[in-house]
């Protein structure tokens, strides 16, 4: 009986455990259907996510010459 009552108590404990792995943020932008990079070395793929979950932006002195 008591085995019973600490397996049950177990099993509870592991359905309400918090899921440390999961995140909303963390899936590909090929698997969110993402905004495409029209130009530039990664022209074509999808654009990846910043640590916030925004989109990641060109840079602003893309398309600029070098000094």
């Amino acid at each position: 009986m008591n085995i019973e009552i600490i397996s049950n108590a177990i099993k509870s404990i592991i359905d309400n455990a918090p899921d440390i792995h999961s995140n909303t943020n963390s899936k590909s932008p090929r698997y969110t259907h993402g905004p495409v990079v029209k130009t530039g070395p990664t022209s074509g793929k999808n654009r990846s996510r910043n640590k916030n979950g925004q989109w990641r932006a060109k840079r602003s002195d893309a398309g600029t010459k070098r000094k």
